[in-house]
């Protein structure tokens, strides 16, 4: 019995000690830190931080949620927490604290300097902040995988490892004229072992018309010695391009993003480590020369460098109404994209289509040729010789340094066969009789009568006679109706031809404001061929560059210089069309817009009254 009240005052004791430590384990004031950490301050691009954020609460079993600032700068790739509890006895009094560390893993997204803001928490109305964390991200891949592995002192130089591997632009010459072609290559030079590359940025050429020769889908390995060293090399990318005008120009460079597989000078180092960093094509500068005056007085082709024209057909002799096919073929290292539909002449009557237009290229040495193939087909109509020519293409040879003709041999077919004439209205005359007759015979003369009767009599005759003439007579008063109409259309267009083109240029104006100048120089072409073409009697459709010169000289009266600046603004049009953009680009579409504003002025003012009135 008295073990048993030992027994009960025992426990009696031990569960006051355990309310007692209860109590004193939630102290009212409880004591919350909380810090934030990042394993590195100044990182790579490539690289990743992991921010660790531990919480510390005395007197509490639960940590209230984390609140990260804006990461602008910064992608959260993944996140992991862990916790601890403690129990300490200080002094008789039990504490329990509640330890949370919870670890971001985040990879910068740009360049420079960023802070990582306070990471925030609110516990009991009170809110608890870290101290900001400023991180300095550079190009590349700078940060050691571990220092176990890596001691910092055997981390390997980003920007000596970058001039083991880089890409050389080089262009033929430095020096062009405009519109000549100028090759550029783009070669990527390593003495390291490549894991992997990808396009990261590419020049876009302001200033020039390009034409894509070639583009790498793999590397090459080739050897090539550069500066003493040798490198494994990969032709890249190689274009040709033809400046739009003269000037300075410095294309953007070329850039790759680069993965490389490096080893340091440990002896037991067997894999190396991968490298991940941006490299660029060196800056280059190519300046663009005006090309000489045409004083020639001919139409200029704008065909830069060398030029060739020849014809060739496909049969030696055809008959009059079959179809045949000749072909024009230029070859040139300049931009045959100036020639649209040189088309062919033809030494006797015949139709002519072009049917087909091929343009292919070939690398000639340091060059690059481009091939233009025009397909023809031809009918004649007029039997004999029929000779093909073609006109003259006049260039700029760079070579003599001045403007020559290419001049095609002219091709020749026989036609066989009668002559196809056009069809004219064949008149016909009519062939009466007497109105009497037989209409049968008979044996028995007495029995004979005549029986014809006469048309006249019948009013049928008359009612059908006179709906075909009233018929007749309204289709003749559309007719007429129609021809006034269509001259006074054509009148009003003439007479308005001036304020409707100006009209067009006003809508052009507003399409510069909005920077699009695609819209702009359709318009600047509408408005000149629709003025030229209302004044001509004819449709904007039918202005063509070939007979725009007839036209001038048939309408305006206008020749020599005056000719030569409205047929030049034509072309700027065409040309400009397919150029591409550049920073002078507005520049000239401003300028052409106000030349073609005051050539319809000149040609309003300066056109003689007889062709008014005409």
């Amino acid at each position: 019995m008295k073990k048993t009240g030992n027994f009960l005052l025992i426990l009696i004791l031990f569960c006051a000690y355990f309310l007692y430590a209860q109590g004193n384990a939630y102290p009212s004031d409880e004591i919350v830190n909380i810090h934030a950490s990042v394993d590195a301050v100044k990182v790579g691009l490539l690289d990743t931080i992991n921010l660790t954020v531990t919480v510390d609460i005395e007197g509490t079993a639960r940590v209230p949620n984390l609140l990260l600032p804006e990461l602008g700068a910064f992608t959260v790739l993944s996140e992991s927490t862990k916790s601890q509890t403690s129990i300490s006895i200080v002094n008789g009094q039990t504490k329990r604290t509640k330890t949370i560390t919870r670890t971001y893993l985040v990879q910068p997204n740009l360049k420079g300097i960023f802070f990582i803001g306070p990471v925030t928490i609110k516990y009991k109305g009170v809110e608890y902040k870290t101290d900001p964390i400023t991180i300095t991200v550079v190009e590349g891949k700078i940060k050691p995988r571990s220092s176990a592995l890596l001691p910092e002192e055997e981390a390997i130089d980003i920007d000596k490892l970058k001039e083991e591997i880089f890409i050389l632009a080089r262009p033929e010459k430095n020096t062009v004229f405009e519109s000549e072609q100028l090759v550029l290559t783009y070669t990527l030079f390593s003495r390291l072992d490549i894991d992997s590359i990808a396009l990261s940025g590419s020049p876009d050429f302001s200033g020039f018309f390009k034409e894509d020769i070639y583009n790498a889908t793999r590397l090459e390995h080739k050897k090539e010695v550069y500066e003493g060293k040798q490198y494994e090399t990969t032709l890249l990318k190689k274009v040709a391009l033809f400046a739009i005008g003269p000037g300075t120009y410095s294309p953007n460079p070329l850039e790759l993003e680069t993965t490389v597989i490096a080893k340091n000078d440990d002896l037991f180092s067997f894999f190396g480590r991968p490298y991940h960093f941006l490299i660029e094509s060196n800056p280059i500068t190519i300046t663009v020369n005006p090309l000489p005056k045409n004083n020639t007085g001919k139409a200029f082709s704008y065909i830069v460098g060398d030029l060739s024209s020849s014809i060739s057909r496909r049969e030696s002799i055809v008959n009059t109404g079959e179809s045949t096919t000749f072909y024009l073929t230029l070859k040139s290292t300049g931009n045959l994209n100036t020639i649209s539909d040189p088309e062919l002449l033809m030494s006797k009557r015949g139709r002519m289509y072009l049917s087909d237009t091929k343009i292919d290229k070939i690398g000639e040495k340091d060059k690059v040729s481009f091939i233009k193939k025009f397909e023809y087909t031809i009918i004649p109509e007029e039997s004999g010789v029929l000779e093909i020519s073609a006109e003259n293409f006049m260039y700029f040879d760079t070579g003599t340094g001045s403007y020559t003709d290419a001049v095609a041999e002219p091709a020749r077919i026989n036609v066989t066969g009668a002559d196809i004439h056009q069809e004219k209205t064949i008149l016909t005359s009519k062939r009466e009789f007497a109105e009497g007759g037989f209409n049968f015979i008979k044996q028995n003369l007495k029995e004979l009568k005549n029986i014809s009767k006469n048309p006249f009599r019948s009013p049928v005759f008359y009612l059908y006679h006179l709906f075909l003439a009233s018929i007749t007579g309204i289709l003749f008063f559309i007719k007429l109706k129609r021809e006034k109409l269509k001259q006074d259309e054509n009148l009003f267009k003439k007479k308005r031809a001036r304020s409707i083109a100006m009209n067009i240029l006003k809508e052009a104006g507003s399409t510069i404001e909005q920077n699009n100048y695609s819209a702009t120089i359709a318009l600047i072409y509408q408005a000149l061929s629709t003025y030229i073409a209302y004044k001509c009697g004819k449709t904007p459709q039918e202005i063509t560059i070939k007979n725009a010169r007839s036209l001038l000289e048939d309408c305006f009266s206008i020749n020599g210089e005056a000719e030569k600046d409205i047929l030049n603004l034509i072309e700027q049009c065409t040309l400009l069309k397919f150029s591409a953009w550049n920073a002078g680009y507005s520049q000239k579409v401003n300028d052409l817009h106000e030349k073609v504003m005051s050539a319809i002025n000149n040609m309003e003012t300066s056109r003689p009254q007889a062709a008014e009135r005409k």
